[in-house]
């Protein structure tokens, strides 16, 4: 596990079950970041986390990724659930974060995607490409910003 992320969950004192939910959870979005610029509504995150999952049950879990990733100064994967209904993200998402949800989204992307450089739950320490000098992931405003084209990627 990443420094960073036990360092975190030792300090939170979550429950190994909260611990779980949220470790398991950050896997999923960074894996979900890491394949696309795609949303999936927050049924599908409630599935992948958990089987059988009810949808509003992983509110908690997500709050409590944004809480971290905006902490350690990680990517807030966290934009990329949204409502079915919607297709946007909750008020909750600003609750943890002042991004846009589309430009958090297409920064992620990017660090997991593109540039493979964001730091990974499963990271024994440093990301790949990122020096200990160089301080927390710093976000690279996507070369689309402020435009309509937006990549287009396939699950």
């Amino acid at each position: 596990m990443h420094s960073d992320l036990r360092a975190y969950l030792d300090r939170a004192g979550f429950s190994r079950d909260r611990d779980r939910r949220m470790v398991d959870g950050l896997r999923v979005l960074q894996e979900l970041a890491s394949r696309s610029a795609l949303p999936i509504t927050y049924g599908t995150f409630a599935e992948r986390l958990q089987p059988g999952l009810a949808p509003i049950a992983t509110a908690h879990t997500l709050e409590d990724i944004g809480q971290f990733c905006n902490a350690a100064g990680w990517p807030n994967v966290t934009c990329f659930v949204v409502s079915a209904a919607t297709g946007e993200c909750s008020d909750g998402f600003t609750k943890i974060s002042t991004e846009d949800p589309e430009v958090a989204r297409d920064a992620a992307w990017l660090a997991y995607a593109a540039y493979r450089n964001a730091p990974r739950v499963d990271d024994a320490g440093l990301a790949p490409f990122q020096s200990a000098s160089a301080g927390a992931y710093e976000r690279v405003a996507p070369p689309w910003s402020g435009s309509s084209k937006r990549p287009v990627s396939v699950l």
